[in-house]
């Protein structure tokens, strides 16, 4: 587990400063004082490291997001700290990985904000989980758009993705499905 950590810590340090594609298996074994069987014992390639990064990465205070608002100001200070990482892997291949993360991160707390939204429990776990995933998927993809395409990137720019997009919105639709699972 050490050996993985080092290894996971070791990638995230090499990608502030360069591109993925310019770091090879033998130059991150030998900054961890490993050799590269010792990597590939652990690892099949640089991805499957960076797929255990990005598992094992978390987004802090996320769980504290009471709103829509809070969830892009959390993930706009988690960009910030990490903007270097996250650019190199979104100019690499590995760009699904921080697609994937993203979008489960804000999965997980939309779920919450709808459970919060019905209070009564007249929803499906199923119909929750249907409306999840279409804001998550709206948020995460706009994120991951916003920024792998715009230099100049901004919490204000960022949000104006979402103009279309508020807490209402989402308690709108909560509320719509709850009166359609009631007349059923």
């Amino acid at each position: 587990m050490k050996t993985e950590h080092e290894l996971a810590r070791a990638l995230k340090e090499m990608m502030s400063t360069r591109s993925l594609n310019d770091i090879s298996v033998s130059e991150l074994s030998k900054k961890c004082g490993i050799s590269r069987k010792t990597f590939y014992y652990h690892y099949h390639d640089i991805y499957d490291l960076l797929t255990q990064v990005y598992l094992d990465e978390k987004i802090a205070n996320i769980g504290s997001a009471t709103n829509i608002n809070e969830l892009i100001n959390i993930i706009w200070e988690y960009y910030q700290k990490n903007s270097k990482f996250i650019d190199a892997t979104l100019e690499s291949a590995g760009k699904d990985l921080f697609s994937e993360f993203i979008y489960n991160a804000i999965y997980t707390t939309i779920l919450k904000f709808i459970n919060r939204i019905d209070t009564d429990k007249k929803l499906s776990l199923s119909e929750k989980r249907n409306i999840t995933r279409f804001y998550a998927f709206g948020y995460s993809n706009s994120i991951v758009y916003y920024l792998a395409n715009y230099k100049n990137r901004t919490i204000n720019g960022l949000k104006n993705s979402f103009l279309f997009l508020d807490d209402s919105n989402l308690k709108v639709s909560v509320q719509k499905a709850i009166k359609k699972a009631g007349n059923l």
